[in-house]
């Protein structure tokens, strides 16, 4: 479980960042799923119920794939808000998306709604998705 002690080390920094108070528990990875996206597939907007942190590992990202999409999260809250200028900055913007690239890790709380757009290039785009839970 190599894969396993590698995304722990990224979890627990994650966690440390966030200054979370674990009480003396662990976060432990409670399921694990390889994504394949060949041409036209999409993941809809979503989030991670019961999960505390979850994540992503590129595997194979083709040149011009979808990356990961963040929400704002006040818009699930049904918050107004005015819209925005062109060009502003990414802590500013509605949706801020990631670009997929192999090698890389990104974690997030669970609780924050994502997505991936439909995949427009021909080659597959393979991701291994996961989630931790607080034991």
């Amino acid at each position: 479980m190599e894969l396993n002690r590698h995304l722990d080390r990224h979890v627990r920094a994650y966690a440390r960042a966030l200054d979370w108070d674990l009480g003396g528990r662990r976060l432990v990875m409670s399921d694990c799923w390889v994504n394949i996206m060949p041409f036209g597939a999409a993941h809809s907007l979503h989030l991670h119920p019961n999960s505390v942190v979850s994540g992503t590992y590129y595997v194979a990202t083709p040149k011009g794939c979808a990356g990961l999409k963040f929400e704002d999260p006040r818009l699930a809250s049904l918050m107004a808000a005015p819209p925005r200028i062109d060009g502003c900055r990414p802590t500013n913007q509605v949706f801020v998306t990631y670009p997929a690239q192999v090698g890389q890790v990104i974690l997030f709380e669970s609780w924050i709604r994502h997505e991936v757009a439909s995949n427009q290039v021909q080659a597959e785009r393979i991701s291994l998705s996961f989630n931790y839970h607080w034991a």
